[in-house]
């Protein structure tokens, strides 16, 4: 009886976890998919410079947030995440719109692909 009240314990406070992450990574890549829209929105207009300085502030916020899903997600989607950031910024700095446009686009999908892969979902489960 002893060892399942135990179980029984470690099993709500994994749920309750993994919970409390999920709503977190569900907060967070919605922030980041709003930022990447108004984004989208600057560059459309060709406003560079504020394009540019738009893209740093979602960088750096990138930067805190990848330090705390570092611990608890797979570091494959962090890395894309990383590395189509670091085309963003280049495709930004030359002006380039389709690309900027394109990998604008590419990030939100990304983070997409994060809140799915932290759902409760049969797929995810087994």
């Amino acid at each position: 009886m002893r060892a399942f009240i135990i179980s029984s314990a470690a099993v709500l406070l994994i749920i309750t976890g993994w919970i409390f992450l999920y709503q977190s990574v569900e907060h967070q890549t919605a922030e980041f998919v709003e930022a990447l829209s108004q984004l989208t929105k600057t560059l459309n207009q060709e406003d560079w410079e504020t394009a540019a300085s738009n893209f740093k502030e979602i960088r750096n916020k990138w930067q805190i947030t990848r330090n705390k899903w570092t611990i608890f997600l797979h570091h494959h989607e962090i890395d894309n995440i990383d590395l189509s950031m670091a085309r963003t910024v280049q495709y930004i700095e030359t002006k380039n719109k389709p690309l900027s446009l394109g990998e604008t686009e590419a990030l939100k999908q990304l983070f997409h692909i994060v809140k799915e892969n932290e759902a409760l979902t049969l797929t995810n489960v087994l």
